[in-house]
């Protein structure tokens, strides 16, 4: 039978590894489009973005 302190420390560790599952998938995905978000942004610094014109601030 279990504790209430082991389903806690148990919650706790899937909590944990789900977010570090989260933060590598995160950093596998930048690695792996960094060239594209590197060209987009140039490509925004160059020419702005299409609603530019639209905005009024």
């Amino acid at each position: 039978m279990r504790n209430q302190e082991d389903i806690i420390l148990s919650a706790t560790l899937e909590q944990a590894q789900a977010e570090a599952r989260c933060t590598e998938q995160r950093e596998q995905w930048l690695a792996e489009n960094s060239e594209a978000i590197n060209a987009y942004n140039e490509h925004v610094e160059n020419h702005g973005v299409f609603s530019d014109y639209v905005r009024s601030f």
